[in-house]
């Protein structure tokens, strides 16, 4: 009995004792942290308690890493600024948005181990990222051999291995499709308070300027695609006669209005074309008689505008305007963008196998470029199939051709194989995307070169390689 009585007494003692340990150790970390961060150290503590939460939680972990690539824009953008400090460089390039994508992919993994899962790859990216490994080492070595540092070479990859773990990693995740519903609804609703935010920036002339008159909504490609990338769903499922939440319907005025006002041309194209084979695909016979008729309006109504003296001083025509092959030839940032593709064409015709390596620049001498020091140092190319080419060789041009052909076979796969009306549409509208992501990149490289597009656009390919994965394991039990 008196062994009985002494045990509560002990117990306390005991949790007494392993919480001072641990206030301690809190003490000591947020100490040393504020010895190295200064003040912002004191929330270190809480840095890693939220890391362990993450590393315990895959879906959280990996929902979190793309709500912050959708939602913390840079520091151009007029609203929320201090949402810019999520892409600080810790170490060489490597940024906090890196750490939390590193953070995502480990929770995956302990997350098979511990349920002991077999990791699911989905088949058609094996080849394609297969293919970008090889070629991400290729680079590597063609950059050290032309000069580069090998440690710079190699963390300056890390948006290229965004495109090899992210897929695979959200593929893995443990979800049904219930759940993946739910997290396409949240999605949507992201997209949506995106396009409230990007029209108010609009209205209080909070943003970057266009045209030197107005300004516009996003000009960063992540906002656009997500945007774009919903109304196409949103498309998809309309044409399957689905019955869509309330709030759904009245945001979509906002999408289409927010992308207007963005005023990137490129993803006013990429969208037309998505929506072209969206009424292509998704549509009867009957109605697909009238999209040549349309298609040829829209020629030539931007022909028209070219050739015309249009008066009107509104941005948005002034854009339009621009679309004709007149008015690229005119414009200097047109010009620069073809006499930069002319030099990037001669710099892989003198090194079509290899390329010229990560890190390593090209120069311009085949065409002087009409903006001085644009571009410097010119690492970058308008063209992502150049750029693959460029810097990582004829597998990197492979490795880019094979990744959107595949993120297309899943795509069509989630929309003939799901039962699911709506998961059925995800899958529509992302296929119709992806093709109008093809054009969109033949004007700007984004696809594992843009940090934040390439977290979206990974994940994007991996939750279509669960649904594809899940629906033919389905169909095989039935």
């Amino acid at each position: 009995m008196g062994s009985r009585r002494l045990l509560p007494g002990a117990l306390t003692a005991r949790y007494l004792l392993l919480s001072g340990m641990l206030a301690a150790g809190v003490a000591l970390v947020a100490y040393a942290a504020m010895a190295k961060l200064g003040t912002a150290g004191i929330l270190a503590p809480l840095a890693i308690a939220l890391a362990v939460m993450l590393l315990l939680r895959p879906v959280a972990a990996v929902s979190l890493v793309v709500a912050l690539a959708i939602l913390c824009e840079g520091p151009k953008f007029g609203i929320f600024t201090f949402t810019d400090h999520i892409y600080t460089q810790l170490y060489r390039d490597i940024s906090l948005l890196d750490a939390f994508v590193a953070l995502a992919v480990a929770s995956v993994g302990i997350d098979l181990l511990r349920t002991r899962r077999s990791l699911r790859f989905p088949r058609p990216l094996v080849l394609p990222i297969l293919t970008l490994v090889l070629a991400m080492l290729a680079g590597v070595i063609t950059g050290h051999a032309s000069g580069a540092s090998l440690k710079f070479a190699i963390f300056s990859e890390h948006v290229l291995a965004y495109l090899v773990l992210l897929p695979v990693a959200v593929a893995n995740l443990d979800l049904d499709a219930g759940e993946v519903t739910r997290m396409l609804g949240w999605l949507m609703g992201i997209a949506i308070f995106k396009a409230v935010l990007g029209l108010i920036e609009v209205a209080g002339h909070l943003g970057a300027q266009i045209e030197g008159t107005s300004t516009l909504t996003y000009y960063e490609p992540t906002a656009n695609w997500v945007i774009m990338t919903a109304l196409l769903v949103i498309g998809a499922a309309l044409l399957a006669r689905q019955r869509l939440p309330r709030w759904v319907l009245l945001g979509s005025p906002l999408l289409l209005a927010c992308l207007v006002l963005s005023y990137r041309r490129s993803f006013w194209i990429g969208a037309v074309l998505g929506v072209l084979f969206l009424l292509v695909l998704g549509t009867s016979p009957v109605s697909r008689r009238m999209l040549i008729p349309a298609a040829l309006a829209i020629v030539a109504a931007v022909l028209l505008l070219g050739s015309v003296h249009f008066q009107s001083q509104l941005p948005l025509a002034k854009r339009l305007t621009s679309l004709s092959p007149t008015s690229i030839q005119a414009n200097r940032q047109d010009r620069y963008r073809l006499d930069e593709r002319a030099n990037v064409l001669a710099a892989i015709k003198e090194n079509p196998i290899t390329g010229l390596g990560v890190t390593i620049p090209w120069r311009a001498t085949a065409r002087p470029l009409p903006l001085e020091g644009e571009g410097e140092p010119r690492q970058y190319v308008h063209f992502a199939a150049l750029w693959y080419w460029m810097k990582l060789g004829i597998l990197g041009l492979l490795a880019y051709l094979g990744l959107i052909l595949a993120s297309m076979i899943l795509a069509w796969q989630t929309w003939r194989r799901r039962p699911e009306p709506l998961l059925s549409a995800f899958g529509l509208g992302s296929l119709c995307a992806v093709i109008g992501l093809v054009v969109i990149d033949t004007t700007a490289s984004f696809t594992g070169v843009d940090p934040r597009f390439t977290i979206v656009f990974a994940a994007q390919v991996g939750l279509l390689g669960l649904l594809a994965g899940t629906s033919r394991s389905a169909a095989q039990d039935r």
